[in-house]
């Protein structure tokens, strides 16, 4: 801890300094002060923890000091030194918060003691501010989560209130940043580029961003921010975004910039942007599309209230087309389809549990895709470990037997059968680069008996490394 000396006589200063080095390691005295206006100056410069402050000093006396400095920095603590026992003095200390008053010459073991029990006090008020900073970044997180989904409820808006009031508009970034970078360097990065109201959540590589705003911000502005961001994360990150939203619609804000940003990724065309991808039905009648639009973005609760407002403008054909639209839509993502036929679907409850199931589908669609990326993105970045699937599981938060069919089903290839593939493929860059020899690439991608890696090479090349590696020698 910083503490700071004011006293205008000079030995006594350089006693009490000599005094705290000899008697405390755990403080450093960061300035001396003769008067009190030197002492809000070198307040204002160090930010102290505690001040020694004699009360008589010329010019500005130490409690007129004090004043000031409480005013400027309410957190630093006072230790009063005054050769008067005056009640007056205590009494106005007292008014300050001050509980520490000191008569010279002080006692070495009076003084101690009321620096230890300040150092305690200090430290239980630092505890307290990390115990109540965590307690509302978790709080905050729950926030973030319920605007996630539909519907924004009023305990939700109450929350969203309590942090950011006046803010009735947000939009969301949602990022993949693949290069090793640390949450808080991250988070660095937003607060720099974004406004000081932000909620943030990190998911291993991916970060879920909702940014808050007292009016509608214009597209324009969102679009240089993200690009403003993912220039300064660099590589191969990307950052989807979505369109300014009242805080009742930000579900779907969060689903237009988690779609681009799964887009993007896959397309690796862009690096950010907003969600732009052609809808199949977009030559159907608008209400048929928006219904259909909702379903695929998961937004179950939209989807339902979207429904009830125009069944009375859908004609049997238009329900026809809603029905095999959705079951295309399932379909082509490997997805099964709810068993109910059209024949089953008389009654708008009918129609209403066959949206929340396919929504619901959606969902878990979506959500199995932000698993994948995450699992695969720790396998690139790990491949060369002794990685296990309960290990990878365990990163994505999923059991084992789980991840390991949704894995299957994802990737159409077994957990090893992937990470064989990963490293194999890095085998072949290093063969190809021909800068290593054929012991140390195969350490280098994971494997520690070269004879092993050598036959695994030729059971799925049907070349063994050597041969591989002449191969490419006798082209050039």
């Amino acid at each position: 801890m910083r503490i700071l000396i004011a006293e205008d006589e000079l030995l006594e200063r350089k006693a009490m300094v000599k005094f705290i080095a000899a008697n405390f390691t755990d403080l450093e005295v960061v300035g001396e002060a003769s008067n009190g206006r030197k002492a809000i100056e070198l307040a204002r410069h160090y930010k102290p923890d505690i001040i020694f402050m004699d009360i008589k000093m010329p010019g500005i006396n130490g409690l007129e000091a004090i004043e000031t400095i409480i005013h400027e920095t309410a957190s630093v603590k006072f230790i009063l030194v005054s050769a008067y026992d005056s009640f007056a003095y205590a009494k106005k200390a007292m008014q300050f918060g001050i509980k520490e008053y000191i008569l010279k010459p002080g006692k070495k073991v009076d003084i101690i003691q009321a620096i230890r029990r300040v150092q305690k006090e200090i430290i239980r008020e630092r505890e307290q501010l990390a115990e109540q900073s965590q307690t509302n970044q978790l709080v905050k997180e729950h926030l973030l989560t319920k605007l996630m989904k539909y519907p924004v409820d009023d305990a939700t808006k109450r929350l969203q209130q309590q942090f950011f009031p006046q803010l009735k508009n947000g939009y969301f970034l949602v990022v993949q940043a693949v290069n090793e970078i640390s949450y808080d360097q991250v988070k660095q990065i937003f607060t720099f580029h974004l406004p000081a109201s932000f909620i943030m959540q990190q998911q291993g590589d991916w970060y879920y961003v909702c940014v808050f705003s007292s009016a509608k911000v214009d597209k324009a502005v969102i679009l240089q921010t993200a690009r403003m961001i993912q220039m300064t994360l660099g590589g191969n990150s990307f950052i989807g975004a979505s369109y300014s939203y009242p805080v009742d619609d930000l579900p779907k804000a969060y689903h237009e910039a988690f779609s681009a940003c799964f887009e993007l990724e896959k397309g690796q065309n862009r690096h950010y942007g907003f969600f732009m991808s052609k809808r199949t039905y977009l030559s159907i009648n608008q209400p048929v599309a928006k219904l259909l639009d909702l379903i695929e973005r998961c937004n179950e609760q939209e989807a339902l209230q979207f429904y009830r407002d125009y069944m009375g403008q859908f004609t049997a054909n238009d329900r026809d087309e809603i029905y095999m639209k959705i079951k295309s839509m399932l379909t082509n993502r490997g997805l099964t389809a709810p068993e109910q036929s059209l024949s089953d679907l008389t009654t708008t409850k009918d129609w209403e549990k066959f949206i929340t199931v396919c929504c619901l589908r959606m969902q878990e669609y979506h959500q199995s895709k932000q698993y994948m990326e995450k699992a695969k993105q720790f396998i690139k970045q790990h491949y060369r470990d002794t990685i296990t699937l309960e290990e990878t599981a365990d990163q994505v938060n999923l059991s084992p037997n789980y991840f390991s069919n949704l894995f299957k089903q994802e990737e159409g290839a077994t957990f090893i059968e992937y990470v064989t593939r990963v490293r194999l493929q890095k085998a072949k860059e290093l063969l190809e680069e021909n800068s290593y020899s054929l012991k140390e690439i195969s350490a280098l991608v994971g494997y520690n008996d070269p004879n092993y890696f050598s036959r695994v090479f030729k059971k799925h090349y049907s070349k063994s490394p050597k041969q591989f590696q002449q191969a490419i020698g006798s082209k050039t």
